[in-house]
């Protein structure tokens, strides 16, 4: 006798029967007795959380459709979950990209919403972030229906259609009055725009990209690194080391550095992609013939005569016919390739220093006597002109005193009496003029001494009485 199988099942479970022919289910709670020969297996229902939803398939048919959460459901005998998703919450600038496999449609749903997918729905794109558009952003987007491209300028959030794809995220480009951009279009012509001619900010129209060219970097001028699209019209410099050998056989590794300027773009573009490197090459073929027909000597005595002659050719066209201007080039190193050499170009440099040294302080001392002496020059110009000036003070001071003592005197004679003569008048004055000295002398400390013609001293003889 065979005895059956008791199963004691929960509200959550399900018990699983299957015979030789067919599947069923019996769902919880409850006990099943199980009759031999009927395999059975509990199984567990199917909870699903507010974000989550089940795709579930029927074996038999193949259908399958699609269970949302929140809910708590049991399987048929003939179903199976295929996989649990996490519902798709999309915030307001976001977007998801789903296909229908079965049909091939592709849909967009922009946020803010929570997506299930159907049956047969698949995400093609993950959830992505929109594009901000503004004054300095712009998309160009491409139609996968015609293939035609167009450029969204629209201040907004921007979420792609169905049938579109976003192909480039576009900056405005910004140009200062010195900068010039090369722009390619659609039929492969070039145009220029200039920052000084009111094109300072714009975007890029469809179909057109910006040329980007290529120029040597660093200061030998090996690799073409520098990647260049906004072109600097303003002078610049740039520095470049390279050999040279002189008439004399001799070594050097000299050190230039050019002051140039781009003058015409249009030029420079239709003749070269790398208006630095071709300059440098050039130069460099034009001074190495230079220096080879200088000895050591003269070369390190004028070093920045030879190389300026050799670049500042009038009769070359190199310069011009790529648009590019040199407004002056410097020597900046001086060096030996060789060690031995580079000891005996030190003390060629050193007496040379030595040379200028002696002869400025000789220049200093010659100065500073020669200061000296138009010292001491204007000190006895000055000395002279204070001789003379006191000269004529003195001059002007005798003038108003003898002035004022001829008025005097001429008061004096007009007091007297018309009676006296002139010389008689004269005598007067004379005798007081000599009483108002001797009063005088005789007030001071000062000795006097006379002679008998200042004291009229006479000597008679007169009989006795």
């Amino acid at each position: 006798m065979l005895i059956p199988w008791v199963y004691f099942l929960k509200e959550e479970e399900q018990l699983l029967l299957e015979g030789f022919t067919k599947k069923w289910t019996i769902n919880g709670p409850g006990s099943v007795f199980v009759k031999p020969m009927i395999s059975a297996r509990v199984r567990r229902g199917v909870s699903l959380s507010p974000t989550e939803f089940a795709k579930i398939r029927n074996l038999l048919t193949g259908n399958i459709k699609v269970e949302k959460g929140p809910c708590f459901f049991f399987l048929e005998a003939y179903e199976e979950v295929l996989k649990i998703y996490d519902v798709i919450v999309l915030r307001h600038n976001e977007y998801v990209r789903v296909i229908d496999r079965s049909t091939g449609i592709i849909r967009v749903v922009a946020g803010p919403t929570n997506v299930v997918l159907s049956a047969s729905e698949e995400v093609l794109q993950a959830p992505t972030v929109g594009v901000n558009i503004d004054e300095h952003t712009a998309v160009l987007v491409r139609n996968t229906s015609d293939g035609s491209l167009r450029l969204v300028t629209e201040n907004k959030v921007f979420f792609p259609a169905a049938n579109e794809e976003i192909e480039e995220v576009r900056r405005k480009i910004l140009l200062e009055e010195h900068e010039s951009v090369v722009i390619k279009g659609k039929d492969g012509r070039f145009r220029i725009v200039h920052g000084s001619k009111n094109e300072n900010a714009f975007f890029l129209q469809p179909y057109e990209m910006l040329l980007c060219m290529r120029w040597s970097s660093g200061i030998h001028k090996e690799k073409r690194e520098l990647k260049i699209t906004h072109i600097d019209s303003r002078p610049k410099f740039m520095w470049y080391e390279f050999g040279v050998r002189t008439k004399d056989n001799v070594e050097l590794i000299l050190g230039v550095t050019f002051f140039w300027q781009i003058d015409n773009i249009g030029q420079m573009i239709s003749t070269t992609d790398d208006a630095p490197g071709d300059i440098c090459s050039h130069a460099r073929s034009m001074i190495i013939q230079s220096v080879s027909k200088a000895p050591l000597e003269v070369f390190l005595d004028s070093f920045n005569d030879v190389v300026r002659e050799s670049i500042n050719d009038s009769t070359d066209p190199f310069y011009v016919q790529r648009g590019v201007r040199i407004h002056s080039v410097e020597v900046r190193s001086v060096s030996c390739k060789e060690e031995s050499t580079q000891g005996i170009l030190q003390e060629i440099i050193q007496e040379t220093t030595n040379r200028l040294n002696r002869l400025q302080k000789q220049q200093s001392e010659n100065e500073v006597r020669l200061n000296e002496v138009k010292g001491n020059f204007e000190i006895e110009r000055q000395m002279g002109a204070l001789l003379e000036i006191q000269r004529e003070n003195a001059l002007k001071q005798a003038k108003t005193t003898g002035e004022s003592e001829a008025v005097r005197v001429a008061q004096f004679f007009e007091t007297l009496s018309d009676s006296l003569s002139e010389p008689e008048k004269i005598n007067i004055f004379n005798t007081l003029k000599k009483v108002e000295y001797i009063e005088k002398l005789g007030r001071s400390n000062a000795n006097m001494f006379f002679t008998p013609s200042d004291v009229d001293l006479r000597i008679e003889a007169r009989p006795k009485s």
